[in-house]
């Protein structure tokens, strides 16, 4: 599995059996914005699901590789297991303090079995109860030896007691990561009282038994107080092998309101049309009866529309909640409704109160007049270009976004003053899950003609022959219709070799695209990129430009730049015109984009001639791109000796 590395798998530790009940404890590590763990998770909850009678599982949701709100709660106790069993990837699973290896491996019917069937040296039973107002959890955990001979830990002080109170399930309204999961499980949401744990003696007798308790304040993270649980273990540091362990039933909680939010429509008439009236309906999820809430929405995180609603909500029931007519700014925007403070106090449950985002596309019904032009320059780093729109069909919002040149090698010349590009648009199929589509709508552009063409630069590589793809769309209804003008995909849209790191272009790596438009002669048009992700490597837009021409016929004829001789053994000339005096630079490049040459030029106005000694070089084609002031010339050229 490409983009995360997972550990080796320690061979599996034994106990000596000394006829105690056993419960095995199950640890995983995973991550909400992690593509394999969203794969495997499902059939490691399968498993556990299976043998819910000889397991206890134990989550821990870790910083990376991308956003995760339940790390983002607690990041030092996960971490501190984490680093504890030096996992280094996820998914990773350890099984009763063996491990971590992958879940599938370590977490099977037979090694399940295996600890289950291997007698336990002491006995754990665990309780927790919730205090009258719902604020703080009072913990007991019962340890006995049972039976008949004494047991020791490996080391003095070594053996220690982890209690984790947990939330049996997590459910949120959209993906709260980059990898689709919307359900967690046995999520750990704090360690009592840290992650070291609680010394126990060293030595325990037959017969012997203490009583651990503890209160703590609940965590004002928790999602829903009903899937509140407790996890308790034994484990000896001195080998990591895990003892036993216990977990608790989460309780009903009877006193306090549930309310939910049961649906969100705000939806337009078009993506020309920005109007919409927002419409929410709430929903009695509990028993207590509801006779006031708040409810709300909120555009691209904005300050709140709130509405103060009262009634009488039995349980079960709902109530629709209507707001005045808004008009949505052009771009994309998101929209999430949300509802809180049932009867002026607290809510049992707080994942029902929003809603997931509603991705509202609005295009600016102005036409900007032919010719446009957008080439990036202008954008907000790591954003789309303004008046732009961005949709797509997963959970998550997919990486697309402005990249600087800091970051993306010799990016093509703009249209209009022809200068060094310094911004690109990347599509990151590099991360983005198979199937995940992500399309960029450009502005209304007025006054189309006949002469008129589409140019657009692109760059891709595949990771090892996906075929990510590209469509681009024209409609002239806003929307309501679209006609395909480009469709290219894998070896047919690569403009480089396959590569498993991420893909960031080369000067000789930028394709450019023109596209007749004379079938929308009249009219005002949109433009749509379609990106298909195959989960291979990144795509690179530049330069959408709708024009009668890339620099105009004559212009771009005369400022042709000419290599030769070509093959060259010694040297190459370049003949070209430059606009202005002024310093050029000119870097010269293997087929593999590696720079061999480099250096700068002080040019004079008008045609002339640049010399470059070549003798050094190997046998091969190279490319050579010239940057003046006004464009950027490439060229391409044969050393034979």
């Amino acid at each position: 599995m490409k983009h995360l590395t997972l550990t080796a798998l320690a061979g599996l530790l034994s106990l000596s059996a000394f006829g105690q009940n056993r419960l095995v404890l199950v640890e995983h590590f995973t991550q909400a914005s992690c593509g394999p763990c969203a794969s495997q998770n499902p059939a490691l909850k399968a498993i556990l699901d299976a043998n819910s009678t000889k397991v206890v599982a134990l989550k821990y949701q870790t910083s990376w590789p991308g956003v995760d709100p339940m790390n983002a709660a607690n990041p030092t106790e996960a971490a501190a297991r984490v680093q504890y069993y030096n996992v280094t990837g996820v998914p990773n699973s350890v099984m009763d303090g063996s491990g971590p290896g992958s879940p599938g491996t370590i977490v099977t019917a037979t090694t399940i079995n295996n600890r289950y069937n291997t007698a336990a040296p002491l006995n754990i039973t665990a309780s927790h109860q919730w205090t009258p107002n719902y604020d703080s959890i009072q913990i007991g955990v019962f340890v006995a030896n049972a039976g008949t001979t004494t047991v020791s830990s490996g080391a003095a002080g070594s053996l220690k007691l982890h209690v984790a109170v947990i939330e049996e399930e997590i459910n949120y309204p959209s993906a709260p990561g980059s990898n689709g999961e919307k359900d967690f499980y046995q999520v750990m949401r704090k360690m009592v009282p840290d992650a070291s744990g609680t010394t126990m003696a060293d030595s325990w007798t037959a017969g012997q038994t203490q009583m651990f308790t503890f209160k703590i304040k609940a965590p004002a993270y928790l999602a829903n107080l009903n899937k509140v649980a407790v996890v308790a273990f034994m484990q000896d540091n001195s080998n990591k092998s895990v003892l036993n362990a216990a977990r608790t039933t989460p309780q009903t909680i009877a006193g306090l309101p549930d309310i939910g939010l049961n649906a969100f429509t705000a939806a337009t008439a078009g993506l020309c049309n920005g109007t919409t009236t927002p419409s929410i309906t709430i929903k009695n999820e509990g028993s207590v009866a509801i006779t006031s809430a708040t409810v709300g929405y909120t555009v691209n995180g904005g300050t709140p529309v709130t509405q103060n609603w009262t009634g009488n909500l039995a349980a079960g029931a709902t109530a629709v909640v209507s707001f005045p007519q808004v008009t949505l700014p052009a771009g994309t925007n998101s929209l999430v409704g949300t509802v809180s403070a049932p009867n002026g106090t607290g809510d049992v449950n707080g994942m029902n109160n929003m809603s997931a985002p509603i991705v509202a596309a609005v295009i600016s019904n102005t036409p900007t007049p032919a010719p446009f032009a957008e080439g990036m320059e202008n954008a907000n780093f790591n954003e789309i270009p303004a008046g732009h729109v961005l949709l797509y069909n997963t959970a998550s919002k997919p990486l697309v976004t402005v990249v600087s040149k800091a970051n993306v090698n010799g990016l093509p010349y703009e249209l209009g003053g022809y200068g060094q590009s310094a911004k690109s648009l990347m599509v990151d199929f590099f991360t983005m899950q198979a199937g995940a589509q992500a399309s960029i709508i450009t502005p209304k552009v007025g006054g189309v003609t006949a002469g008129h063409k589409l140019f657009f630069n692109h760059a891709y590589a595949s990771y090892a022959g996906e075929a990510d793809g590209l469509k681009v769309f024209v409609s002239s209804d806003c929307g309501g219709t679209w006609t395909n003008v480009f469709d290219k995909s894998g070896t047919a849209l690569a403009t480089a070799a396959n590569s498993t790191s991420r893909f960031f272009p080369q000067p000789t790596q930028w394709y450019p695209n023109t596209i007749s438009l004379s079938q929308f002669a009249g009219q005002d048009i949109i433009v749509k990129f379609e990106c298909n992700s195959a989960y291979g490597n990144n795509l690179w837009l530049d330069n959408i430009w709708v024009s009668t021409s890339a620099l105009g016929e004559e212009e771009a004829l005369m400022a042709k730049a000419t290599v030769y001789p070509n093959p060259a053994r010694d040297a190459v000339k370049v003949a070209l015109q430059a606009a202005e005096a002024g310093d050029a630079v000119v870097e010269v490049f293997n087929l593999n984009g590696q720079r061999v040459l480099a250096q700068s030029v002080s040019l004079e106005a008008g045609a002339q001639e640049l010399n470059f000694n070549v003798a050094d070089l190997a046998n091969g084609v190279y490319t050579v791109k010239i940057a003046l002031s006004d464009r950027i010339e490439t060229l391409r050229f044969t050393v034979q000796h």
